[in-house]
């Protein structure tokens, strides 16, 4: 069965993304996974040489089992009052785990034993990733991410998916992406807005080598698709000028290196992800997309 895997660390953020979670579910009939991972203490550097009791083990997974519990019951007392009357739609089915550590490997070694179709994680209000268990795990997740990695701003309520905007540099990688991309879309009966930011003053609808690219990357591509290019000095101005065209959510490939780095560790990022509002999709390196 499909799965859509919820790390959590019982943040606002992150049970946030995981009602979201809960919504996507549904439409994609696809069960819920929640995830958490958690180390001891002794292992942790910023306790230097302090020993941890050998019995702390089963204690820590008790406390910790018992929080994934709690969260799953209420994600499943929530979809009993959003389908109580929908009786014949797909109903996720909410299961969880928990592991002693590293937490991207956990995450991604969880992702691949659970047929899973994306990852979904939350956003502190401020637009920075919340920290799972350890600061630096969001920014790894990001660059380690084995499949689609979703981020939900802590305060995103889930109103349905009609505009899916796409960001891509048209290259032959891409054109498999936004062909899953439109079957994704498909689900959710949403328009996927293809979009191209040039960061190139020489890119115009007379340059015959940006028509000969945007020809070869449409030729073969069909279904409920529309066409927006945005010519921009840089790649947050242009993230800015999209974000006015009422998306739902947004999309980038993993090629966007930069950016992310830029989202995480600088100030300037740090206003533009505070103004990202929307759900944000990050397609993994390898650009494989379960949908």
């Amino acid at each position: 069965m499909k799965t859509i895997l919820v790390p959590t660390d019982f943040s606002k953020p992150s049970k946030n993304a995981a009602y979201y979670a809960l919504h996507l579910g549904n439409t994609l009939k696809a069960n819920i996974e929640l995830c958490h991972a958690f180390t001891l203490p002794a292992e942790d550097p910023m306790f230097g040489q302090v020993s941890w009791p050998l019995d702390a083990y089963p204690e820590l997974m008790e406390g910790n089992t018992r929080e994934l519990k709690k969260l799953a019951n209420a994600l499943e007392d929530k979809g009993r009052v959003l389908w109580r009357e929908d009786t014949f739609s797909f109903h996720p089915s909410i299961s969880y785990s928990c592991k002693a550590g590293d937490a991207v490997y956990v995450i991604n070694n969880t992702a691949d034993n659970n047929n899973t179709l994306l990852i979904v994680m939350g956003m502190q209000g401020s637009g920075t990733i919340t920290r799972f268990i350890f600061g630096s795990n969001s920014v790894r997740m990001i660059k380690n991410t084995k499949y689609p990695l979703l981020l939900i701003p802590s305060d995103h309520q889930y109103k349905g998916l009609k505009k899916i905007a796409f960001s891509t540099d048209m290259n032959k990688k891409d054109v498999r992406t936004a062909q899953s991309l439109i079957e994704f879309a498909k689900y959710f009966n949403a328009e996927l807005l293809i979009t191209y930011i040039s960061l190139n003053a020489n890119d115009s609808i007379e340059d015959q080598s940006y028509e000969h690219k945007k020809e070869f990357f449409f030729k073969n591509l069909d279904g409920n698709i529309c066409y927006n290019c945005i010519y921009s000095e840089n790649i947050d101005d242009g993230l800015d000028i999209l974000k006015e065209k009422d998306i739902d959510m947004l999309i980038m490939g993993h090629q966007h290196r930069g950016f992310f780095d830029r989202l995480m560790n600088s100030s300037h990022a740090a206003r533009q992800a505070d103004q990202l509002q929307i759900p944000l999709l990050i397609i993994p390196e390898n650009g494989n997309l379960p949908f």
